[in-house]
């Protein structure tokens, strides 16, 4: 199993603590259950929701799989589920909570800026690493990330780092881009489906949102508003990074290994000596379970897949923000079926 999986049970005692945690606490606050509001509650609510569940997410969630960075998007969370539980007039018997909050924030901007000088020292040669590869293809996700392996191997942070910038790369910077291929065979997989559509509505809906919810929010809580406003703009940028990536990036059947790169969301290096075997899928219409990576993009009539690709062993799929998981199994559709299929049986031979 890989040391980045979280098992199901482990996730599972999370999410009840977690919820037994908020839940209480609401109560107390925001029901007559137990009447008047007990001396000293405010500070085990504070307890709780600022020490208790960031070390519960910690040792169950964090620990030994993903960067430290996310504990500061942790404890920042626990800040805001005590602004919204707890009512303002009791906060405002404790005035050093803003305080504390800024130097939580503050040490978590010391390791960024850490990593940032990390990755500045080195980008000499992670720039020339880029280039190296660049010249080859236009994957401008693998690329990056193989340079940024290779020049600052083991630093998990900066794989977050890979995913901010890919996705401002995609969203922002590569409509006049045009494929580019030198060696392997390229195949699309997002023509024959209604992906552009399916996106299109999301920003659509999201841009709706953003109007209707901001001016209700700004009336109530303008720091709210704004915060949602944030993450709706992110939110836009985001689906416009996959429906770049998604044009830009084909699979490639290459001499020794295929990329399936998914959008901008989710890639996997595939070495051909560890596929077992390529056939068409004749399996649930329903795809489920862990050990599958679905390298379907999204459709409004979701269809089988056409190909279904055994593995060998265990092979790695990469996410957003470095996360990973291993696979044994692959489903997919590309526009030519037929081309794909007998290039990979060939290659296979």
């Amino acid at each position: 199993m890989s040391n980045t999986t979280i098992t199901k049970p482990r996730l599972m005692l999370y999410v009840i603590l977690a919820s037994l945690i908020l839940l209480s606490n609401y109560t107390v606050y925001r029901t007559l259950m137990f009447g008047p509001v007990p001396e000293g509650a405010v500070i085990g609510s504070l307890l709780d929701l600022l020490l208790i569940l960031p070390l519960m997410t910690y040792f169950l969630i964090i620990r030994r799989r993903h960067s430290l960075k996310y504990m500061g998007i942790v404890i920042l969370a626990g800040f805001a589920a005590a602004y919204f539980i707890v009512p303002q007039q009791h906060l405002s018997q404790y005035p050093f909570l803003p305080y504390l909050l800024m130097v939580s924030e503050g040490a978590f901007l010391l390791f960024e800026l850490y990593i940032a000088y990390t990755v500045v020292t080195r980008l000499p040669k992670l720039v020339k690493e880029y280039k190296s590869l660049a010249k080859k293809d236009s994957f401008f996700l693998f690329n990056i990330r193989t340079a940024v392996e290779r020049s600052l191997h083991g630093n998990n942070a900066a794989q977050v780092l890979v995913t901010e910038f890919s996705m401002f790369h995609y969203s922002l910077f590569s409509w006049k881009k045009k494929l580019q291929i030198d060696e392997g065979q390229p195949f699309t997989y997002h023509q024959k489906t209604s992906v552009n559509a399916v996106y299109i509505m999301i920003i659509h809906a999201i841009v709706l949102e953003s109007v209707g919810l901001h001016y209700f929010l700004h009336s109530w809580n303008a720091i709210v508003s704004y915060i949602l406003l944030f993450l709706n703009l992110y939110g836009i940028l985001f689906i416009l990074a996959e429906l770049q990536a998604t044009r830009l990036t084909p699979f490639l059947l290459a001499n020794d290994h295929l990329l399936l790169q998914t959008g901008f969301s989710r890639s996997m290096y595939l070495p051909l000596s560890k596929i077992k075997e390529i056939r068409y899928y004749d399996g649930p219409e329903k795809i489920s379970g862990k050990e599958v990576y679905d390298a379907r993009v999204p459709d409004l009539i979701q269809e089988k897949p056409m190909f279904e690709i055994l593995l060998h062993e265990p092979v790695e799929v990469k996410f957003l923000y470095g996360f990973k998981r291993k696979v044994t199994r692959v489903v997919l559709n590309v526009d030519e079926p037929e081309s794909f299929f007998q290039a990979v049986k060939q290659s296979l031979k």
